[in-house]
């Protein structure tokens, strides 16, 4: 009995299917994403963007829930003690406060360099 050779199906590679299965999964989450985004837009108007006429300018933490913090009301500025339970004003300032200047992105690069023995910044 004499084996005659077969002629066997094409196999299927792996193709596109595999491409468009994850294009797919991706479009949906994006979708979900943008979806979320706006519900949130409509549900909380203002929590997504930031206040012109209310900023924190500085915290110091005083404990595990305890903290003073500095913040500036339409140009007042204020001291707030606050804690778990309750927040209270601690003193309302006349005058601005004049805090240190907070490093710019480049300080770091300046520093670096200085430290690292480079040119000097003139």
């Amino acid at each position: 009995m004499a084996l005659q050779p077969t002629a066997s199906a094409p196999v299927a590679g792996p193709g596109m299917s595999g491409v468009w299965e994850v294009a797919l999964g991706l479009l949906i989450v994006v979708a979900a994403i943008v979806a979320v985004g706006w519900v949130m837009r409509r549900l909380y108007p203002g929590a997504m963007s930031a206040s012109q006429q209310m900023k924190v300018i500085a915290a110091l933490p005083l404990g595990p829930r305890e903290r003073l913090l500095l913040v500036d009301v339409a140009g007042t500025q204020l001291l707030l003690g606050v804690t778990a339970q309750q927040i209270n004003q601690l003193h309302l300032f006349s005058e601005p406060v004049v805090l240190p200047p907070t490093p710019v992105a480049g300080d770091f690069a300046l520093r670096l360099r200085d430290a690292l023995g480079g040119a000097k910044r003139t």
